[in-house]
This record gives C-alpha cells, structure tokens and sequence, in this order.
C-alpha cells in the first residue's frame, strides 16, 4: 500500500458547545477517490475547511504528503500542492473540464492574474503618456507594475 498524500489525525473543532468535527482521522492515497456525504450541518465544510487551512482545528493535525501543514494558512498549503474545489459548480460550465483545471490551477498560484499585469502596463503607460499617471487609474496596479510606469514623451504637435 502505497503512502497517504493526505491524512489528518484527531481533527475536532467547536464552536460554543457545538461539536462540528470530533476526532476525524483519515488517509487518503493517490489515485484514490472518496466523497464525504451527510447531511446538512454535519460538519463536512468544517472538516474540509480544516483540511485546507481556512479554519484552525482546535485539537488534530493535517499533514501533506507526509509534512505536518497544521500551522500553514491556507495559501502556504495551496504552494505546497494542497487544492480544493467548491460546492459551486456553476461557476464556469459554458467552459471544458480543461479549462476549468486550469481555472483552478491559476487560483492556486498565489496571484491568478499576474498574466494581466503586462497588458495592464501597456494600456497605463500609453495613457500615461497622454494624460499622465495619476488620470489612468494606476493606483490600483501591484507597487511592482506601478513602478515600472514611465510616462512617454507627449507626441510632437
């Protein structure tokens, strides 16, 4: 048998005296496939919330690939190959299953849309150009592309 890609061990988690998750202890392999099932209120967002690093267990562990991740927010656990999905399923179904994998590997990037940042630069450099910095919106730009910014000489009239 082959070594679990993911386990938690004792996961519990309260909130008040309600016991959302008690003692959930698990092993999942590659090439595996489970479905946690049960009714609403039964704690399964809880668990896979503790799972992804969303929300802290009060007792138990997670760990990855044999790494102990309990004390990583969620994006430390996403850069270290951990991914989830959502009960929203209608979130992109005009697009492919492939499309929608890479939708999900993007998010678990760190910065989705850092494929825009060179677009965005060439529209605020040329407005920049036109009209100045501060008239083309770029204080919403990463402090990186901002200062990449250089107004372009004004063209001759």
């Amino acid at each position: 048998m082959s070594e679990a890609v993911l386990s938690t061990y004792g996961l519990s988690k309260s909130f008040g005296a309600l016991k959302a998750s008690e003692d959930i202890s698990l092993d999942l392999r590659a090439g595996e496939i489970h479905a946690i099932i049960g009714p609403n209120g039964a704690g399964k967002s809880t668990l896979i919330a503790q799972i992804c690093g969303t929300l802290e267990p009060d007792v138990g562990r997670v760990e990855l690939m044999g790494r102990d991740v309990t004390g990583l927010i969620a994006r430390a656990r996403a850069q270290a190959g951990l991914g989830r999905t959502f009960q929203i399923s209608a979130l992109a179904m005009e697009d492919t299953v492939l499309q929608n994998a890479v939708l999900g590997a993007l998010g678990a990037s760190g910065r989705p849309w850092r494929f825009l940042d060179s677009c965005l630069e060439g529209q605020i450099t040329c407005c920049a150009g036109r009209r100045g910095v501060g008239a083309c919106g770029a204080r919403g730009l990463s402090q990186h592309a901002h200062s990449r910014i250089k107004p372009r000489a004004a063209p001759p009239t």
